[in-house]
């Protein structure tokens, strides 16, 4: 990661970061791990993909990771925490709580899983896949862990609850009841790949559902921090986004089948999931970052 060396020693610190397996959420655990954090929690779908993850995460702990004999080598742990189920976010967050008892609290809490564009489907749950995974899933998460956070906050003067928007916020112009109901397959736009129809004439579809999640995790910065600061909270509620960053996220046929996929690859520029990783590194570790700002471009921590 690019300019990461600038980023604060992490010793005492506890992070947990949701969607870890690849992409932005695989750098920032591999940031907290080589910053010496006393315990990083992966939160990932039960997977192949997450014990490879975790196996190759375990890679830099022999890379200067608690040389100092005063310093611990960081404690690497995945948590089975599927978004797609209300149930598993449950169960995870109680081993949350549980694993960072004993080691005072989470100190950092990412919300960065996500999945996009894809087909208007239904969680076992009955809410639509993006929304629930994207946004309803991390609310519940954040609402059970969060005596963890506030005992961090309490112990160690601050916590702090990020979460991972993104531009497509822009492709919708307002967050719509309907997209947080449960409701049948189908009715939610469709499959429509078209995105200027999504855009332009306001037809949904797998993008415009992707913006409304994304919009949510914008409001819901903003509305936690308002929530916390109402109770003098040292909790800070804290957003960003990584710009075009070459992950799996864009495997989804509506993004790699589209013009938008095509017209992004000649214009613009893409960067690694690593430098990708950037704001959410500087969000969840730098000093003094703000409470309810939102990181949109990349800049020195």
């Amino acid at each position: 990661m690019e300019n990461e060396d600038l980023l604060p020693s992490l010793i005492g610190k506890n992070v947990a970061v949701t969607g870890t397996t690849t992409g932005l959420g695989h750098a920032l655990a591999r940031c907290a791990i080589v910053k010496n954090a006393a315990l990083v929690l992966l939160l990932n779908r039960k997977s192949e993909r997450s014990e490879r993850s975790e196996k190759d995460l375990h890679k830099y702990l022999d890379n200067g990771n608690g040389d100092d004999a005063t310093t611990p080598k960081t404690v690497i742990k995945t948590i089975d925490c599927d978004l797609m189920s209300f149930d598993s976010v449950k169960k995870a967050a109680e081993q949350i709580n549980q694993e960072v008892k004993s080691y005072g609290g989470l100190d950092v809490l990412c919300l960065n899983a996500g999945i996009m564009a894809v087909d208007d489907n239904r969680t076992q749950d009955g809410f639509e896949v993006q929304m629930q995974t994207n946004q309803l899933s991390h609310f519940l998460l954040t609402s059970l862990v969060y005596p963890s956070v506030k005992d961090a906050a309490e112990k160690r003067g601050e916590a702090r609850i990020v979460s991972q928007s993104s531009s497509a916020r822009e492709l919708t112009s307002a967050l719509e009841e309907t997209y947080f109901e449960k409701c049948d397959e189908g009715t939610l736009g469709g499959n429509d790949t078209w995105m200027l129809t999504q855009m332009v004439l306001g037809k949904g579809g797998p993008w415009v559902r992707y913006g409304q999640t994304k919009l949510a995790n914008s409001v819901f910065t903003m509305a936690l921090h308002h929530k916390l600061a109402e109770s003098n909270s040292n909790i800070k509620s804290i957003g960003c986004e990584p710009g075009y960053s070459v992950t799996p996220l864009q495997s989804t046929p509506h993004f790699t089948g589209s013009w938008l996929f095509k017209l992004l690859g000649f214009m613009v520029p893409k960067q690694s999931a690593s430098d990708g990783s950037l704001n959410a590194a500087s969000a969840c570790f730098s000093p003094q970052k703000p409470s309810r700002e939102i990181f949109t471009r990349p800049k020195n921590p």
